[in-house]
């Protein structure tokens, strides 16, 4: 199964998925679609490189790292109440 990253926007809708990421000489390439139809691939510079890691090492970004472990415990309960809820109504 190929991994996917899904970007979403404020309602749940897709705007973008990255399905691979390579390197080509100093730039990253993530081959994926934009708004879910649209295939392309992005380029991420080395100078954006870095302004994406001064935003992720922001005081907000190490906040969702260091809580991400929280998040995937607590979707993975939730999950499991929906899964029961619905078994239990079927």
């Amino acid at each position: 199964m190929k991994h996917v990253v899904t970007i979403r926007n404020d309602t749940g809708d897709e705007a973008a998925s990255i399905s691979s990421v390579r390197r080509v000489e100093d730039k990253l390439v993530m081959e994926g679609k934009a708004l879910g139809t649209m295939q392309m691939d992005m380029i991420l510079s080395a100078e954006d490189a870095l302004r994406a890691a001064r935003m992720m090492f922001s005081r907000h970004g190490l906040s969702f790292i260091v809580l991400l472990p929280f998040f995937a415990i607590r979707n993975k309960i939730a999950k499991r109440r929906n899964d029961h809820t619905k078994e239990s109504k079927g």
